[in-house]
């Protein structure tokens, strides 16, 4: 069967059409894909490359960062300590003692093993009093100026400080002893003067002294004394008060006593003598010391990254 003219140019049109949707579904879009694709990992690679030369444009200031770090850390740990043992906490302890200046004399020496202590910072908070009424009469009242800078030092001090943290630490417990209480309080000041040489520079070592209680004798004798005497008195000015009150006569005192020498009782009979350890102010007490190990030095490693960034 034959064809006509329109039957023939259809068919064409179609097998055109045909082989032009072909084409395209099996060459033009496949490729137009594989263009999309290529260009989106392009896309991805560049934004890569600008991210590394950011990152290459800080690597100087960052490694300054890191160094000027180091230094401030290294001069922090100056202050503590190494990781002490208890050989090496005693040694410690001695060379401490050799730079007091106190006449005090350090007995019963106990050393702890090494363990941990976590420093705080602490703040003082002056107490308020609070009543009803007084509450009352200050609600609504604004805080002055001077409130609200001391608040805001605080907040900055706090801030600064942070919270606290976990360190090394080494506790020696041992009793001292002094023939004056000066002395002992001269002991306690010599923890905030003991000083190291730290790389050429003086550096105050972070030490505490806990447990230091002074019983201030002499003190309470004459005080003890004094109510004694003060209480004696008033006796006396009551009994002539009730006896002038009631019309009476007074009695007369009787005669003081002869005195009683400090080491002979009333019969003649020896008391205890005094000993040189009624004449010596003991204490027991224990000093911490701290320990914070020195950061390593980042120069080398610093050094070994720019080397693998060159090649």
């Amino acid at each position: 069967m034959k064809l006509s003219k329109q039957e023939r140019i259809g068919a064409f049109v179609i097998a055109i059409i045909v082989i032009l949707a072909l084409g395209i579904f099996l060459f033009i879009k496949p490729r137009f894909e594989a263009i999309q694709s290529t260009t989106a990992t392009l896309e991805t690679k560049q934004n890569e490359y600008v991210a590394a030369l950011e990152k290459q444009s800080t690597k100087d200031p960052l490694k300054e960062q890191v160094l000027e770090a180091y230094k401030q850390g290294e001069t922090l740990a100056d202050m503590f300590f190494p990781e002490l043992c208890n050989y090496d906490a005693e040694a410690e302890f001695r060379a401490f003692l050799e730079q007091c200046e106190s006449k005090v004399l350090v007995a019963a020496l106990t050393v702890s093993d090494p363990g941990t202590s976590t420093l705080n910072p602490t703040y003082y908070v002056e107490p308020e009093v609070t009543y009803a009424l007084k509450s009352y009469v200050t609600q609504g009242l604004e805080p002055t100026e001077e409130e609200l800078a001391a608040e805001n030092r605080q907040l900055i001090l706090s801030e600064a400080l942070g919270e606290g943290q976990t360190v090394g630490s080494t506790t020696i417990s041992f009793t001292v002893s002094a023939i004056d209480q000066e002395e002992l309080m001269k002991f306690c000041d010599e923890v905030n003067s003991y000083f190291k040489d730290e790389h050429g520079v003086p550096t105050r070592k972070a030490m505490m002294i806990e447990g230091m209680s002074i019983d201030y004798r002499l003190l309470q004798e004459e005080y003890d004394n004094l109510v004694e005497e003060l209480q004696e008195k008033a006796n006396q000015d009551s009994t002539a008060a009730v006896y002038k009150a009631a019309g009476l006569t007074q009695p007369p005192a009787s005669p003081n006593e002869a005195p009683v020498s400090p080491n002979e009782g009333v019969n003649g009979e020896e008391q205890d003598k005094l000993v040189v350890s009624d004449y010596i102010y003991n204490v027991s007490t224990s000093i911490t010391f701290y320990s914070v190990e020195h950061m390593q030095d980042p120069t080398e490693q610093l050094k070994q990254q720019d080397n693998a960034i060159i090649l």
